[in-house]
């Protein structure tokens, strides 16, 4: 007896041409993203086309922008490794209508189209506005370190850059002079394509110095007196406070640049330093991401006022009617400017959770050693050994008492975040924001900005929120 097995034949050709209709099931991922792109406006990518259907023929618009939001969908940026599975995977050349276009095609086209691809963002949020997915009444702002295509070992300091610019100009000067002599003897006077290369490698550091030495000057210590000077004589008063002292923290300008990437910055997170962007993200409690934007900012707090207008503006403009009332943060957002911002109630917390009591019982004990001094039990120079502060700065304290101040703004939003409202309203902050990083970052693999200059990085992370929303419309359809 013969084993009954269904016969095994390579060579046996296809009997009726192969649909690729046929090749995924209808629910699959893949036929989301193509349904979704063919309802885009894409004439923002239109525009970079002749119209009269002159010249080589270019991929459809419309198939690379589809082939570039499932590959990201899916957690694959490399354009080579998208080229490899155009070849080896089945949904990939389904999205592609089995067009294989090179990495090099796929990674000009993302490069081409970085507005109208940041752009995909809004109208992706206006499909979920459509759906009537969104509820902004509440939404949690936060932000997230992302590796840079740059490594930590490229940067220098002004001086090394100096001199790197000096080694490149006596290399071609050099090479020019080799080049000339061949020339002459082979009758051609080209320029070598090389050569071009390096000076345009010099052109980069000296513009990479400029900028190192245009943030020196601006925040030197003469540039704080001159402005300074230029407040007082506007306003006809004297600026109230410390002066400003020439070694103070305040006038230190960056020390180094990445030559690589040079709008990367290095990044302070909990493991160590990241050669990076600070990307921010706004979403809603059902963790959809209605703004998103990449800074090289070290600090989250000045991108609260700009990422909340951000956010009424995308909503405004995706034709969601509700409106945003609440807005929560963590300490990281904390200035006073952000918890007056108007148009908001904003809910940040002035310490890490678990040191607001601490914070609270300090605040308190700060208001009655001033009780004391206000009262006649203790003079001022008692006061400030007791508060580890200077006496200036507790004379400054009672000024404002005697003007009638109210309670220190970090002890009324203390209080604020202990009512019942307040402990309801936080409480919502992590499970709003935190898991659409844990989505991008762990389970989707995207820990880096692969693409260098802070506008491509804004981009790429605008394409990677919008994908993110749409994951999120798929999963609920």
């Amino acid at each position: 007896m013969a084993y009954n097995f269904a016969a095994v034949d390579r060579e046996q050709l296809l009997l009726m041409p192969p649909s690729v209709a046929e090749w995924l099931p209808e629910d699959h991922l893949a036929w989301f993203v193509i349904d979704v792109v063919a309802e885009l406006d894409l004439s923002a990518f239109l525009a970079g086309y002749r119209a009269d259907g002159r010249g080589g023929g270019a991929y459809d618009p419309q198939m690379m922008l589809a082939l570039l939001v499932y590959a990201y969908s899916v957690g694959e940026r490399s354009s080579r490794k998208i080229e490899k599975r155009l070849v080896e995977d089945v949904a990939f050349r389904v999205v592609a209508a089995n067009q294989q276009p090179d990495h090099a095609t796929i990674a000009r086209f993302r490069a081409t189209h970085d507005a109208a691809i940041a752009g995909l963002f809004g109208q992706v949020l206006a499909l979920c506005a459509r759906a009537g997915l969104l509820r902004p009444g509440l939404i949690a702002i936060d932000g997230t370190k992302l590796n840079a295509n740059a490594s930590r070992d490229a940067n220098m300091t002004a001086e090394q850059i100096a001199a790197e610019i000096l080694a490149e100009a006596d290399a071609t000067d050099a090479a020019e002079d080799a080049e000339q002599d061949a020339a002459r003897s082979d009758g051609h006077d080209d320029a070598d394509r090389g050569l071009r290369t390096r000076g345009e490698r010099r052109a980069r550091l000296r513009a990479l110095l400029d900028e190192l030495e245009a943030e020196a000057a601006e925040k030197s210590y003469e540039a704080h007196l001159a402005r300074r000077a230029e407040k007082e004589a506007a306003t006809g008063k004297p600026i109230r406070g410390r002066r400003p002292t020439p070694g103070s923290a305040t006038h230190k300008s960056r020390q180094r640049a990445n030559v690589t990437d040079p709008d990367s910055r290095l990044l302070k997170t909990k493991d160590g330093y990241v050669q990076g962007y600070n990307v921010q993200a706004v979403s809603t409690a059902d963790q959809f991401v209605i703004a998103a934007e990449a800074t090289n900012l070290a600090m989250d707090a000045p991108a609260y006022a700009p990422m909340v207008a951000a956010a009424k503006t995308n909503l405004k403009t995706a034709g969601e009617r509700r409106r945003v009332r609440r807005v929560v943060a963590d300490a990281g957002y904390w200035s006073v400017d952000n918890v007056a911002l108007k148009g908001v109630e904003s809910f940040i917390a002035p310490g890490r959770a678990r040191q607001l009591k601490k914070i609270a019982e300090s605040e308190q004990a700060r208001t009655e050693i001033l009780d004391r001094v206000q009262t006649g039990e203790l003079d001022t120079l008692a006061a400030a050994e007791h508060l580890g502060v200077t006496r200036a700065r507790v004379n400054q304290l009672l000024r404002r008492r005697r003007a009638g101040d109210p309670d220190p703004l970090t002890t009324t939003m203390i209080a604020k975040l202990d009512t019942p409202r307040g402990r309801r309203t936080y409480k919502k902050r992590a499970p709003s924001i935190e898991p659409v990083f844990a989505q991008i970052k762990h389970n989707r693999g995207i820990r880096t900005i692969s693409r260098r200059g802070l506008t491509a990085a804004d981009s790429e992370w605008k394409l990677i929120c919008a994908t993110h929303n749409l994951l999120k419309v798929y999963r609920l359809a």
